[in-house]
């Protein structure tokens, strides 16, 4: 267990920024978050005031089917999620009157701090920003779709994978056109519970974003042999080729997330902030140019590996580490060349069963490691057959908290259509 005052102590993090102050500027940020608006375990002001006391630009709150509009009103009540102490922590961050508390008889009620009250205290224009966000729940298992800047609350509904998801996306992108603001959404946690397949993915046809790492416990992000299911990088690799030897005009980006919901007891079994960041190359600390880095795949993901910088052109990818001393880095340029095999077989499990949650087996022509190198800037020069390339910086430092113990920090860089 942490000591409950470290959890809410001041952190002095460090943020990379441009040389040039007109430059654009890398922002840290996390896109899924839960507190006491839907199953979190602390109280919406205090997670802010977490991100924002380590460094982090932007955060976007994504409760289960709930935006944080309107009136909650939580108990207070012993060895709860807001028991009394921690409604006292609450007092000692923010003052006496920033609580609202409600007392009739015996019974104690806090109301919870809208997204509107919590930006107005916490925003600081380039330096913190709240996003409202939603993450849209199913109703009795997946897909669970994150709303990025929605006005209106969606809701989670039962069906089939495919037609929910194709729902969630769909109507993300008509509130985006109704409202005329930018608006995302990213599929949650493949391999949740009984999963999303590749080829339920597949079917998404407003499929752009994805989460690559999901910082909960109970996500199979490596996959699950006995379960059919791929690892995330092989789910990616597989849409990627299988969707843009079709579509020239398709991309699937990567996300890196927390889905933090336990902010007390702390370790691999509970689901804890800090896992899972995107680092988003931006001009402004502005949702509107924020989502537009994200939209054209300037950002990358992360579990602890910082990047310096990321580009490319029609001849390369270079990828710039941020090296910290004594650790070395492994840059795999991953991708799959124009005619490889497309066909795929039936998974069999050890009994020679195929579960309902398994994807399909697709040729090793998907998703090869095209060079692998050690050096700093790591340089890949494309051939000029790939569809696609995309790097995995892989640290020999390990994670801090991880989830699977061994882990090492990461980062992902975003696909590159290769020039044809």
């Amino acid at each position: 267990m942490r000591h409950l005052g470290l959890l809410i102590a001041p952190v002095l993090a460090l943020t990379a920024a441009a040389a040039d102050p007109d430059a654009p500027q890398w922002y840290k940020g996390v896109t899924h978050v839960h507190s006491l608006w839907s199953d979190g375990d602390m109280s919406p002001d205090l997670i802010a005031a977490w991100y924002k006391d380590r460094g982090y630009h932007f955060v976007c709150f994504s409760d289960h089917n709930v935006l944080q509009e309107g009136d909650r009103h939580i108990s207070i009540v012993p060895d709860t999620k807001l028991s009394p102490e921690r409604v006292e922590m609450i007092r000692e961050r923010f003052g006496d009157d920033w609580l609202d508390i409600q007392s009739e008889g015996e019974n104690r009620r806090m109301r919870l701090k809208t997204h509107e009250e919590l930006s107005v205290h916490f925003n600081e224009p380039g330096k913190y920003l709240l996003v409202q966000a939603e993450e849209i729940t199913s109703l009795g298992g997946a897909p669970h779709v994150n709303g990025l800047n929605l006005r209106e609350r969606i809701s989670g509904r039962t069906g089939e994978v495919i037609e929910l998801l194709n729902q969630y996306l769909d109507t993300v992108h008509a509130q985006r056109e109704q409202y005329g603001v930018p608006m995302i959404a990213h599929v949650n946690h493949l391999n949740w519970s009984d999963g999303i397949t590749t080829e339920e993915m597949l079917a998404a046809r407003r499929l752009r974003f994805f989460e690559i790492y999901n910082g909960h416990p109970g996500v199979r992000q490596w996959g699950s042999e006995s379960r059919g299911m791929p690892d995330n990088d092989r789910h990616w690799d597989v849409i990627l080729a299988l969707r843009m030897s079709r579509e020239p005009a398709f991309i699937l980006y990567g996300f890196a997330t927390d889905d933090s919901h336990e902010y007390f007891e702390w370790g691999m079994k509970s689901v804890n902030p800090g896992r899972g960041w995107i680092m988003v190359r931006a001009d402004r600390l502005e949702v509107d140019t924020l989502i537009g880095a994200i939209e054209r795949g300037d950002f990358y993901a992360s579990t602890g590996v910082t990047l310096d910088e990321v580009r490319s052109d029609d001849k390369s990818l270079h990828v710039k580490i941020a090296a910290e001393p004594g650790v070395t880095y492994t840059t795999q340029f991953i991708g799959t060349r124009k005619g490889f095999n497309p066909d795929s077989t039936e998974f069999k499990s050890a009994e020679g069963e195929t579960p309902d949650t398994a994807s399909r087996v697709y040729s090793d022509d998907i998703g090869v490691v095209l060079h692998e190198t050690t050096e700093n800037p790591a340089v890949y020069t494309f051939a000029g057959d790939e569809i696609y390339v995309r790097a995995k910086v892989i640290s020999s430092k390990p994670q801090e908290n991880p989830v699977r113990e061994g882990d090492s920090e990461i980062a992902w860089v975003q696909p590159v259509r290769v020039a044809q």
